[in-house]
């Protein structure tokens, strides 16, 4: 089996000198060769609203992997 291990990575953070962030930046260079790290920042993640729940941000959508 050929297929990379597929990481999402995210620092739960949004202080742009957060030490979590900086880390998992940091992490980048350790993955293993059968592994990809993707690292996905919160901040264009738009707090939870149940109105707008049906029309998604689209970044949300894509946090979908279907």
């Amino acid at each position: 089996m050929n297929d990379k291990i597929k990481i999402l990575g995210f620092a739960g953070s949004l202080r742009k000198e957060s030490f979590n962030r900086a880390l998992l930046h940091n992490t980048v260079s350790l993955v293993p060769d059968n592994s990809t790290l993707e690292i996905f920042e919160l901040d264009v993640i738009p707090p939870f609203n149940q109105d707008t729940e049906k029309d998604m941000y689209e970044k949300v959508r894509g946090l979908n992997p279907k």
